[in-house]
């Protein structure tokens, strides 16, 4: 199983697409960007 790990607003929402596409199972982690600067947070 993959673990994707999504940072919000960016292109790694292609790669969920990709393993629907592939039917590969994954697991979707999901992080915020800061609301200010718009960058990830340090986590």
């Amino acid at each position: 199983m993959l673990i994707v790990h999504h940072l919000g607003k960016s292109q790694s929402e292609r790669i969920p697409w990709l393993c629907e596409k592939l039917a590969l199972s994954y697991e979707l982690q999901r992080y915020a960007r800061d609301a200010v600067i718009m960058l990830a947070s340090p986590a």
